[in-house]
């Protein structure tokens, strides 16, 4: 289990100072996250807390903390940290292991990286009836997402279970917008994570989407003493590619 210090110290001053810093911990899909909790001195009534989240999970965490292990539900786990007071932190110690369950297709690709392509897949036979395919786009945890693609080759617009469409929601929102028919499209998220989902009915009608995502600017001033999210700094993982633990 790698042990990682979330926030490093802050000056040598004795006085309060506002601080707030992430960890992000990504992996490919089928694998979740175990993170173990190794040091804590946290002041929680100066209002100094730990936050957990990740598709599916929220977790607010202060008191003894110490020895404390918890798991994400999908490959994706954020680790943010809210400090007051100097000296103040958390040692995390983290690993990952294939998930006992997975809700992702075979077709499904997790891209990660302040910017990137976003080409929909070509159908094959092993993804007849899967229900669609879907691209997860996670960035630095303080950034928005910015997509602008071009949908062509549309077919016929159909109805029901072979809707052809694209959809693009929103994990922090939990907004979801869809696209019909051949055109440009532009779309921005509220957080730091999205899914692009092709129908069923896309894929069968050999339609074909290429465009690119890159990161935006939140669109409020984080509080004073806030720092930004570390750079995405590892290649986009694909299917079930087994890789050592990373931060992005």
């Amino acid at each position: 289990m790698e042990p990682r210090h979330l926030c490093q110290p802050a000056s040598a001053s004795t006085h309060p100072s506002q601080q707030q810093c992430a960890e992000p911990i990504g992996r490919p899909l089928g694998e979740v996250v175990t993170l173990q909790v190794l040091e804590s001195t946290l002041n929680c009534s100066a209002g100094e807390k730990l936050l957990l989240w990740g598709r599916f999970m929220w977790r607010k965490l202060c008191g003894k903390l110490s020895g404390l292990t918890f798991s994400s539900r999908t490959n994706i786990l954020v680790a943010k940290l809210h400090l007051v007071w100097p000296g103040s932190g958390v040692l995390l110690g983290y690993r990952s292991q294939p998930a006992p369950g997975t809700f992702y297709r075979e077709c499904d690709i997790q891209l990660f990286g302040p910017q990137g392509e976003i080409v929909s897949p070509l159908l094959s036979s092993a993804m007849m009836g899967v229900g669609g395919c879907r691209v997860f786009i996670s960035v630095a945890p303080q950034a928005r997402i910015a997509i602008h693609a071009l949908v062509t080759h549309m077919g016929p617009r159909t109805k029901g279970t072979n809707a052809s469409y694209v959809s693009i929601r929103d994990a922090h929102s939990l907004r979801t917008t869809t696209f019909h028919g051949q055109q440009a499209l532009y779309w921005e998220s509220e957080g730091s994570e999205a899914e692009v989902e092709f129908s069923q009915g896309f894929l069968e009608a050999h339609a074909s989407l290429q465009g690119q995502y890159w990161t935006l600017n939140p669109r409020m001033t984080e509080e004073p003493g806030a720092q930004p999210g570390p750079a995405l700094d590892f290649s986009p993982s694909f299917g079930r590619k087994e890789k050592e633990p990373n931060t992005y």
